[in-house]
C-alpha cells in the first residue's frame, strides 16, 4: 500500500512541476503580446495562466503534505490538506474572473484599440499547443491517481486551452470588421468559464471537508459485495463511507448466521474486505461481524 501510495505522489508531483513550468512559460509569453497589442483577451489568458502557477505551486505543496503517511497527531492521514488547497484554489480562480468582467466591462464603455494581430495570434496558437500536451498528460496521471488537485489542474488547462482558441477567434473576427467588441465578448466569456469551473471545484472541496458519502451508485455496489459474497452472511449495518482524493474509506457491520468458530469468523471478515478492495483498489476498509440479529 505504501508502495503504491508512494508512486501515486510521484505521479501528481511529476504533473503538477510540469504545470507550474508550462503556466510560467506562457504567463511570460502572453502578457508580453498582449500589453504590446492591447488585446484584453490576450491579457485575460495570460492572467489565468498567471492564476495556475501560483496555484499550482499551492497545491503541489499540498500533494506532498497530504500525501504524508499518518502520524500520532493525524491519525487518519493528511489527505485533507489537499482538499483545503482545492478549497483555496476555487477562490482565487474566483477572483480572476470577476477582475476579468469588471475590467470587460470597463473597456466597453470607455473603448480602445488593438494592434500587431499576427503577433497576438502566433502567441496563442503556440499557447495551444503546448496547453493541449499538458492536458493530455494531466488527464493520464487523473486517470492514475484519482486527486481532486490533478483533476482540477486539467480543468484549468483545459479552460485555458479553449480559451486561447477564444482569443484566436476574436483577434481574426476584430482584425476583420474592426470591431473591439469581439475582443471583450471572448474576455467576457472566459471570466464566466472560469467561475463556473471555480464552483464546481469549491463544491467538491467542500464535500470532501465535510466527509460526503460515496456516490449511490458506489454504495450499491458496496452493499451487493456485502450480501453476496457468503450465504452465511445475512445482514448488515452501519455502513459509513467518504472519499479523500483517490482513497475511499468503507467502514461497516455486517451479521453472520450459523458460524460460533471465531477463527472461521475472522477469516469470511477477511476475505469480504479482500473482495471490497478487488473493486475498489487502495480503499481503506473497517469491518467488524456480529452474529445474526446483532448490533
Amino acid at each position: 500500500m505504501d508502495q503504491q501510495n508512494n508512486l501515486q505522489t510521484e505521479k501528481k508531483i511529476g504533473a503538477i512541476s510540469l504545470s507550474i513550468a508550462t503556466a510560467f512559460f506562457l504567463t511570460i509569453f502572453k502578457l508580453s503580446i498582449g500589453f504590446v497589442s492591447g488585446s484584453l483577451g490576450l491579457i485575460a489568458s495570460a492572467i489565468d495562466s498567471l492564476m495556475d502557477v501560483l496555484v499550482s505551486s499551492v497545491n503541489l505543496i499540498a500533494v506532498k503534505e497530504a500525501d504524508k503517511p499518518a502520524d500520532r497527531e493525524h491519525l487518519y492521514g493528511h489527505g485533507k490538506i489537499e482538499s483545503l488547497a482545492g478549497l483555496f484554489q476555487s477562490l482565487i480562480i474566483s477572483l480572476s474572473g470577476l477582475y476579468l468582467i469588471i475590467e470587460s466591462l470597463r473597456r466597453l464603455i470607455s473603448g480602445y484599440e488593438l494592434s500587431h494581430f499576427p503577433i497576438a495570434i502566433g502567441v496563442m496558437v503556440i499557447s495551444m499547443i503546448f496547453t493541449f500536451l499538458l492536458v493530455l498528460r494531466l488527464k493520464h496521471v487523473l486517470h492514475e491517481t484519482e486527486s481532486i488537485i490533478v483533476g482540477t489542474e486539467m480543468l484549468h488547462f483545459t479552460a485555458d486551452f479553449l480559451a486561447n482558441g477564444g482569443v484566436i477567434v476574436a483577434l481574426i473576427l476584430v482584425r476583420l470588421s474592426g470591431w473591439s467588441f469581439w475582443d471583450l465578448a471572448v474576455a467576457f466569456t472566459i471570466a464566466c468559464y472560469i467561475l463556473s469551473q471555480s464552483l464546481k471545484i469549491l463544491r467538491k472541496s467542500v464535500d470532501e471537508l465535510l466527509d460526503r458519502a460515496l456516490p449511490q451508485e458506489e454504495q450499491k455496489e458496496i452493499e451487493e459485495i456485502i450480501l453476496n459474497h457468503d450465504s452465511r452472511i445475512v445482514g448488515f449495518h452501519n455502513l459509513r463511507t467518504r472519499k479523500l482524493g483517490h482513497q475511499r474509506f468503507i467502514d461497516f457491520h455486517f451479521e453472520i448466521r450459523g458460524e460460533e468458530n471465531f477463527s472461521r469468523a475472522h477469516e469470511l471478515t477477511e476475505s469480504l474486505i479482500k473482495r471490497i478492495c478487488e473493486r475498489f483498489p487502495g480503499a481503506d476498509v473497517t469491518v467488524h461481524f456480529d452474529p445474526e440479529g446483532g448490533e
